[in-house]
């Protein structure tokens, strides 16, 4: 495939990002929600034991983080995200032949989860790390709106496809469409833009850096030269080895903000056509009256995300990231008080997914935030290890708000705490405190006089 050469490659790899990212969460963050009732009725099972799976998952997803992040950085996002489509390109064509729970777990967790959670956002925002500096908030906004794409074109459509062809059907094909669009895309991604002559945004590399990465030297954590070190100290942009970005509470405050926030995230995603179909019934609607509305939904949720991540993207690049995610947060404590009292309202509806929307704009954010903390040099290892307290934090919200639905009829008494994390999450975006810089960074810019 030839890309046109007029235009920065940097934002052919966001198109790219925006891409496979549409594809995961079309048919696995936001589309899986669609299989839950009728993988219930057919196994004969309870949404808590269907989220155990789901729990399980994001344990695997936290414990090998760290090594993604490390396999990244090491053999460029390209590897990560080939994997990640062949594995779960595979694991949705070998759901379409569960008969039995046991398989279902086998395959969700060591086929679907490992997939998604090893590949795409693990390859893609460290690519768009490498490549955005001025405008690395509207760069992981558009590879952001990959989510909102999904959910507001591939969810709808996998959703009303379970309803009508069944869920084997869907689960057969979306595997199809995965490994025969991820895989090829995968050739399309570049390391870095130093590996095609240039600077992040596009500027031109001076002439004097050759020098200075001589000056600058070093080796990274994994023992390999670093070469992207001398142009993010010429720019004036941080350093930060992941050892000492994992010394500063900065990082640990942002990894607690994320984790409050994918805590919330995880169960709302994960059980959204239930907490849905829950809140419609209030009004006396059934339940098979309800999962189309509650479908349709997740498109409307999409549609809003779509609208307003490159907004959001566009605005952390001229405004404080951290007090613009707050908000996101606050936003999301007000969309689940919509729920509490299920009435059954559609304007009710409406304002949760839109606020939720709003909320979810701060996933963006958080990988772009990291990247103007720390810099280049080890942005996937840093991620990786994010990905281990952030998944044990959240993995077992789909399983709780199971259980206490299933003794109570109803997600009201799950919904007010997650009210209660997301208003935390805000107050941690708020105050994180900007990192120390390196001492091995703050001598060399004195020794060569570089602001």
């Amino acid at each position: 495939m030839r890309l046109p050469r007029n235009m920065f490659y940097g934002w052919w790899i966001a198109i790219i990002s925006a891409s496979v990212d549409s594809l995961k969460h079309g048919t696995f963050n936001k589309g899986f929600t669609s299989y839950i009732i009728p993988l219930r009725n057919e196994l004969g099972i309870g949404v808590a034991a269907i989220s155990f799976a789901e729990m399980l998952g994001r344990m695997e997803g936290g414990l090998q983080g760290p090594f993604m992040g490390w396999a990244t950085d090491r053999f460029g996002p390209r590897v990560i995200l080939m994997f990640g489509g062949i594995t779960s390109g595979l694991g949705f064509i070998l759901l379409s032949f569960t008969q039995n729970y046991l398989y279902f777990i086998c395959v969700f967790v060591g086929l679907l989860s490992l997939g998604f959670r090893a590949g795409y956002n693990n390859a893609t925002m460290p690519a768009i790390n490498q490549w955005f500096r001025r405008n690395r908030g509207l760069a992981m906004g558009l590879a952001g709106m990959g989510t909102a794409i999904g959910g507001t074109t591939i969810a709808p459509l996998m959703g009303f496809l379970v309803l009508s062809a069944g869920w084997r059907p869907a689960a057969f094909i979306s595997g199809v469409i995965i490994i025969a669009v991820v895989i090829p895309m995968s050739f399309l991604i570049r390391r870095d833009p130093e590996s095609m002559g240039l600077r992040p945004d596009g500027d031109s590399i001076p002439d004097d850096e050759v020098d200075i990465a001589e000056i600058l030297g070093g080796e990274d954590e994994g023992g390999h030269g670093d070469r992207h070190g001398a142009a993010i100290l010429h720019a004036g942009e941080p350093d930060f080895m992941a050892s000492e970005a994992m010394r500063t509470p900065t990082y640990w405050m942002l990894v607690l903000a994320v984790g409050m926030r994918n805590t919330v995230h995880s169960g709302t995603t994960f059980l959204m056509v239930p907490l849905a179909v829950w809140f419609l019934m209030g009004s006396g609607r059934t339940e098979d009256a309800s999962q189309p509305i509650a479908v349709g939904f997740i498109g409307v949720m999409s549609f809003s995300l779509l609208l307003m991540t490159p907004i959001v993207g566009w605005l952390g690049d001229r405004w404080s990231k951290n007090k613009l995610s707050s908000a996101c947060m606050i936003g999301g404590a007000l969309s689940l008080l919509m729920l509490v009292q299920d009435t059954g309202n559609i304007w009710q509806l409406v304002a949760f997914v839109v606020l939720l929307a709003f909320s979810e704009t701060a996933n963006p954010l958080a990988w772009a935030i990291m990247g103007d903390y720390f810099g280049r040099r080890s942005y996937a290892t840093l991620r990786g290890w994010q990905h281990l307290p952030d998944q044990l934090m959240s993995m077992s919200t789909p399983v709780w708000m199971g259980l206490i639905f299933e003794h109570t009829d109803s997600y009201k008494w799950a919904l007010i705490p997650l009210v209660i994390i997301y208003c935390l999450a805000a107050v941690f975006y708020w105050i994180i405190p900007n990192p120390r810089t390196p001492a091995r960074v703050r001598a060399y810019r004195a020794e060569s006089h570089i602001e």
